[in-house]
């Protein structure tokens, strides 16, 4: 009984020293945009709303939350954007759908790059003309 109780406070006390640097952190609000259509960042296919950015200090991630659900992408690297005053994300077009590519933050002056799931079908991939190779979104 003592081997269980040991094993369950360890358990507990591994646990909480993962989750807790993430629910200490600190989020920088970025701004919102509209999704128009449903569109999937890092695991999680967000559907069509308004949606707001942060970013999670500490960490080169960003959090995006809205009606439609909530996403938290680690960014695959991250560069300097000096030039730019707005914000924006882009939408790369996969698999006959849209996965974040992109995120250009005016207000920090970087760049977050993602990275996007590979073609499954790459002759299904450029049959789909009609769809645009990405989108760019502005952020408000």
């Amino acid at each position: 009984m003592k081997k269980v109780n040991w094993t369950l406070a360890m358990l507990f006390a591994a646990t909480s020293l993962m989750t807790a640097p993430l629910a200490l952190a600190q989020q920088t609000t970025l701004g919102t945009f509209n999704l128009p259509m449903e569109a999937r960042f890092g695991g999680k296919i967000l559907q069509p709303g308004e949606y707001t950015v942060a970013r999670i200090d500490r960490m080169d991630a960003l959090r995006i939350k809205g009606d439609g659900g909530t996403a938290i992408i680690l960014a695959s690297s991250i560069a300097p954007q000096p030039d730019s005053e707005h914000s924006r994300l882009t939408l790369a077009s996969v698999n006959g759908g849209f996965a974040l590519k992109g995120f250009e933050s005016g207000v920090l002056g970087l760049k977050f790059n993602f990275a996007t799931p590979k073609p499954v079908n790459k002759e299904w991939d450029r049959a789909s003309v009609a769809q645009p190779s990405s989108v760019d979104i502005a952020l408000k």
